[in-house]
């Protein structure tokens, strides 16, 4: 069994560079611009991954155009879709900031101009009251027809405020909207890869005082078999079992993430190694307790287990230094050909080439 870790790579390997090819050809026939964005649109469609998606991709047939590609990118939250959604919507505001602008520098230049009139009135009226009360009556008329359109543009421009006020709230809300598809795994709802990667370089922030803290990578043994067989349905319903299991195993200032297929990340705060891999060893009984139905099959439930990889801050020297000693670890259990917890040391990087390990659980 210590190749089993391999040879589960080296099978991904290729389904994956199968996908690729299909994807490719598929993209070519139907004449789609290879852009990044619709290579994640047909990678998700042609996956399996969201059957909605593939239903609303199947309906364009050949010939789609590429906002008919966006719409459906865009309505399914893929993540290339999502950016160039937010991108639209800040170039929205700011050509609304822009033409709000302007109308307002008309607003205060015919502001400005009737204030001048104003004041060469109140001039003429103080230098000589008699002939400027005199031609009183043709200027009233004129600062009557000023004032009144001054009024209409001031409640144009009030309108035009309130309309702009809703774009804004409108675009936040979608801004809201595209960042939470961007940071978030559409089938756990647990933050994603990108999330994980900006919280873990939190950590080695200026501003911020490094504690002790862990890095536990987890991969769900049996996962990827599981959807082989069985299908997606399955997959998904264990996946979403595993996220609220992992929600609740940790604190409030603890993070979890799926950074991959079967693939999760722990940070824990405030602790030591060895609670580290108590916390991981508990959380791996949890996981192997759940039972997975399988489709049409009442009487048979299947079962996954866990691999833990963990790593202290206070052994790295950043968070790429972290990820990669919590990696090694991790590679090291399933190298050995079962689930386990194992915390990396020193001695881990010597010890790689001759497959000896330490287990922890």
């Amino acid at each position: 069994m210590a190749g089993q870790a391999e040879q589960d790579g080296m099978r991904g390997s290729t389904q994956n560079a199968a996908l690729l090819l299909k994807i490719a050809q598929t993209m070519a026939k139907l004449g789609i611009p290879p852009l990044p964005r619709n290579y994640e649109l047909f990678y998700e469609a042609l996956s399996g991954q969201s059957p909605a998606l593939s239903r609303d991709l199947g309906a364009l047939g050949a010939g789609a155009s590429q906002s008919q590609l966006d719409a459906i990118g865009a309505r399914h939250n893929l993540v290339g879709h999502a950016a160039l959604a937010a991108e639209k919507a800040r170039a929205g505001t700011a050509d609304a900031i822009a033409e709000l602008q302007k109308k307002l520098q008309k607003s205060i230049t015919t502001k400005a101009r009737f204030s001048e009139t104003l004041l060469a009135f109140i001039s003429r009226l103080e230098s000589d009251p008699v002939t400027a009360m005199s031609d009183f009556a043709d200027d009233a008329a004129r600062f009557g027809y000023a004032a009144t359109a001054l009024l209409k543009e001031e409640q144009a421009f009030a309108g035009m405020l309130d309309d702009i006020s809703g774009q804004l709230r409108d675009t936040g809300a979608d801004l809201a909207a595209n960042r939470k598809a961007l940071t978030r795994d559409p089938v756990t709802g647990l933050p994603n890869r990108t999330a994980f990667s900006m919280r873990l370089a939190a950590l080695f922030g200026e501003d911020t005082e490094i504690g002790a803290s862990a890095l536990v990578l987890v991969t769900i043994d049996g996962l990827q078999a599981l959807g082989e067989s069985h299908g997606k349905a399955p997959v998904e319903k264990l996946l979403k079992k595993l996220a609220a299991l992992f929600k609740k195993s940790i604190k409030k200032n603890d993070f979890v993430a799926r950074i991959g297929g079967d693939e999760f990340a722990f940070i824990f705060e405030d602790l030591s190694a060895d609670n580290a891999a108590t916390i991981a060893a508990r959380i791996r009984a949890s996981v192997e307790a759940i039972e997975i139905a399988l489709p049409d099959r009442a009487f048979t439930k299947s079962a996954v287990s866990l691999s833990a990889g963990i790593a202290m801050s206070q052994s790295a020297t950043g968070a790429t230094d972290l990820f990669q000693q919590a990696d090694l670890a991790l590679k090291a259990v399933r190298a050995d050909g079962g689930s386990g917890v194992l915390v990396f040391s020193s001695a881990i990087g010597s010890q790689a080439g001759k497959n000896r390990w330490s287990f922890v659980a």
